[in-house]
């Protein structure tokens, strides 16, 4: 099973951004959201939860672009061209907000 989490990013600028970080099964770095994400929330609870997901992202350690590997897979958007909230992919797939964030995965 594909588990993600957010981590903190030094950008070729020094700036430090928040990404979208997929892990394989064996904890083995996927890949990343090629742009930065924000916290958000429907309510006041879910922008609760996001926002302590960002602040785990803190204890990890910090990755650059050049961590991620290397693919030849080119991206595909849906036709709709809509994309999915964080909040809405973990409902799709069944996690809950408390599961969002793998403290394991470095």
């Amino acid at each position: 099973m594909i588990t993600w989490n957010y981590r903190v990013f030094r950008e070729d600028s020094g700036d430090f951004v928040i990404r979208e970080v997929f892990y394989a099964e064996d904890g083995s770095i996927l890949g990343c959201t090629a742009n930065a994400v924000e916290p958000f929330g429907q309510t006041l609870e879910e922008l609760a939860t996001s926002i302590a997901d960002f602040q785990a992202a803190l204890t990890l350690p910090v990755l650059n672009l050049t961590d991620m590997p290397q693919t030849a897979i080119p991206s595909k958007r849906n036709s709709s061209g809509q994309t999915l909230s964080s909040a809405e992919m973990r409902t799709r797939l069944g996690l809950s907000s408390s599961s969002s964030v793998n403290k394991e995965a470095s």
